[in-house]
């Protein structure tokens, strides 16, 4: 199962595979965000060596190694603990909401 990085929002193949704009927060799908390679605590934000440079790593790009993050994977901002706090979805929320104003 795959899901949004932002509104962690059940994701299918159809979605992923058109590059288009989360239905459910119209963030882009095809983001370092949502790639099994992206390790924020990384130099260069991604695992992948060959990888390009990416300076915005919430936006749409064409990286050939992007691999869509199973929602099995844990997302880099989470414990392994089984569902994130109140807190912790208010602020998730908080940043989504203004994600584009940078």
């Amino acid at each position: 199962m795959w899901r949004c990085h932002y509104c962690r929002l059940p994701l299918s193949l159809e979605m992923q595979a058109k590059h288009t704009l989360c239905p459910g927060c119209s963030t882009d799908l095809h983001s370092c965000k949502n790639c099994v390679h992206f390790a924020e605590n990384e130099t260069t934000a991604c695992k992948e060596p060959e990888s390009p440079w990416v300076s915005d790593r919430l936006a749409n790009n064409e990286c050939p190694f992007f691999e869509f993050r199973s929602s099995h994977a844990p997302s880099p901002n989470q414990s392994q603990e089984a569902s994130p706090t109140e807190a912790e979805k208010a602020k998730q929320a908080f940043k989504a909401l203004f994600r584009n104003l940078d």
